[in-house]
């Protein structure tokens, strides 16, 4: 039903382009069909790439299907955004339905301006229609839809339109943005600016990145990609107009960033950066980080971290396989035959952050089947043993796994403002009725340690690929000739061999499939352990 739809819209709106200028995206490519909510991408009915985030495409709740079901109270926010449309937006109508029970208030951005809130209040499953919404926006725009906040209801969209606005490519922007900053954090920098005024405002800026201080401007009617892997010193941002911030992670400690920034408007051929005078520049240094504590659970057991049960038979387990790559995680489910009510807290030792600033909180997640998100919490006056219940615990925003066991970074959660001494905690819940398997593994909490105090090991050292065969490359961060183990499950030390600052190629050829730990040792002791697995 939904292609002959799209069939017949399609020969209406060829039959009026002329008059109409009319744009559709009506999702038949949209590709998810179960009730999971997931992230990715499609080619709209436009050809330029839309993007999904927190999305189902729950069969139970479609208007025509294939139609993108945004998600309640998700990290980051269930949204639905477009591709470049070119021709600006003069008007724009969307049809929208209040998915559950919990009532509908979904944002509605245009080259991230918030042009209206849609609301449905006691009608599931009634069809609405959005109305004309006025944009009359130039060159080029992109839609996005936004859930309003956590307390917004699921709601499924479709039927997209809008009309063009016209006029041609617009001129250059008038004015660079002011109070272009940077401030360096752990892994990351945060870029701030107050937006550009003038009689023509920017559509979109591109902020270009660099290690060394040889940013070149960019060219008119010559896109630039975004492109986010710094790996090779250099990388690139296209940011709506309206955002005044971006934050580029998973960056090197202890480096210096280089940033500019540059206003343009249109895209493609037409796309006209302003590069007169000179582009507002900033640069950070990221701080030279260590791992403060660190559990992957290749101990055999949850040790230093305990189980505490608050209500039911089950609680968090040490399983050796189903971990990162195949190795060791924690495990918790509500499942033993039938589902079970549970309530299961899986607790950190103290955690000393008194020499420490900056601190940053990470692990991967895993999830399948049904039921209550596992929630992350950190406190500051729990006994250290016993019922946690009786502390006060803080809720972490972190990103979870969506489900089919897909291991997922949490990203780098601030903790830095909590107390010297503090506890970090998984909850997990089940019901009698439905239960979720979750699972832990890679802890870490990071910081920029004080004089005098002896880190465990440097975020920057690492091993890659894994799984391998063959050679993997170590990364040393030491400025002195350091050393690297590998040992199997026996303790036993398989490889030994002398490694250099930067990157340094191990031959592993000799190994047995399986799991082994590797350690990067600089001169004077301090170490940091990963994980190999050998295929």
């Amino acid at each position: 039903m939904k292609k002959f739809f799209t069939l017949i819209t399609s020969i209406i709106l060829v039959g009026m382009s002329q008059l109409m200028a009319q744009g559709l995206e009506d999702f038949t490519n949209f590709p998810e069909t179960s009730s999971s909510y997931v992230s990715g991408s499609f080619v709209g009915n436009n050809g330029s790439t839309w993007i999904y985030t927190n999305c189902s495409g729950n069969p139970e709740v479609q208007i025509t299907a294939p139609s993108p079901v945004l998600g309640k109270g998700k990290t980051p926010d269930a949204a639905v955004e477009s591709g470049d449309i070119q021709g600006g937006i003069g008007t724009l109508s969307f049809d929208y339905m209040q998915s559950f029970g919990t009532n509908v208030n979904l944002d509605v951005y245009v080259n991230g301006t918030l042009i209206t809130t849609v609301t449905s209040s006691a009608q599931q499953n009634v069809v609405l229609n959005s109305g004309n919404i006025d944009v009359n926006m130039a060159g080029v725009c992109i839609i996005k839809l936004v859930q309003h906040d956590a307390t917004a209801g699921q709601v499924t969209i479709d039927n997209i339109t809008w009309t063009a606005q016209g006029g041609g490519p617009l001129p250059e922007p008038t004015d660079y943005p002011t109070s272009f900053a940077a401030a360096a954090n752990i892994g990351q920098v945060d870029l701030t600016w107050v937006d550009a005024a003038g009689t023509q405002a920017p559509q979109k800026y591109l902020i270009l990145v660099s290690t060394q201080n040889n940013i070149q401007a960019p060219a008119d009617g010559t896109p630039v990609a975004d492109d986010l892997d710094l790996s090779d010193g250099t990388g690139a941002k296209n940011v709506a107009q309206g955002a005044q911030a971006y934050t580029f992670a998973n960056l090197n400690d202890n480096q210096i960033y280089y940033f500019a920034i540059y206003p343009y408007t249109n895209a493609g051929s037409d796309i006209n950066y302003k590069t007169d005078g000179t582009a507002p520049a900033a640069n950070a240094t990221t701080p030279d980080i260590e791992v403060i504590h660190s559990q992957n659970f290749e101990g055999g057991s949850l040790d230093p971290w305990t189980q505490y049960s608050v209500l039911g038979d089950q609680v968090w387990t040490f399983s050796s396989q189903y971990g990162v790559g195949g190795s060791a995680c924690a495990k918790m489910s509500g499942y033993d035959g039938a589902t079970f009510a549970n309530e299961d807290w899986l607790i950190s030792p103290a955690l000393n952050l008194a020499n420490s600033t900056m601190e940053k909180f990470r692990f991967q997640s895993a999830k399948n089947y049904t039921g209550n998100p596992m929630e992350v919490f950190i406190s500051s006056n729990y006994a250290g043993s016993g019922d946690p219940t009786q502390a006060t615990w803080s809720p972490l925003t972190a990103t979870l796994s969506s489900g089919s066991w897909a291991w997922t970074e949490s990203g780098l959660i601030d903790i830095s403002t909590y107390g010297e001494t503090v506890y970090l905690a998984f909850k997990f819940t089940s019901s009698a009725t439905e239960s979720a398997t979750w699972e832990v593994d890679e802890i870490e909490v990071l910081g920029k340690t004080s004089t005098g105090i002896s880190p465990i090991s440097k975020i920057n050292n690492r091993v890659y690929p894994s799984p391998a065969s063959g050679s993997v490359t170590v990364v040393y961060s030491g400025s002195e000739t350091g050393k690297v183990r590998v040992y199997d499950l026996t303790g036993s030390v398989v490889i030994s061999a002398n490694v250099s600052n930067g990157e340094n190629l191990l031959n592993i050829d000799g190994l047995n499939t399986g799991l082994y730990l590797v350690k990067i040792e600089n001169a004077s002791g301090v170490a940091s352990t990963h994980k190999l697995i050998v295929k």
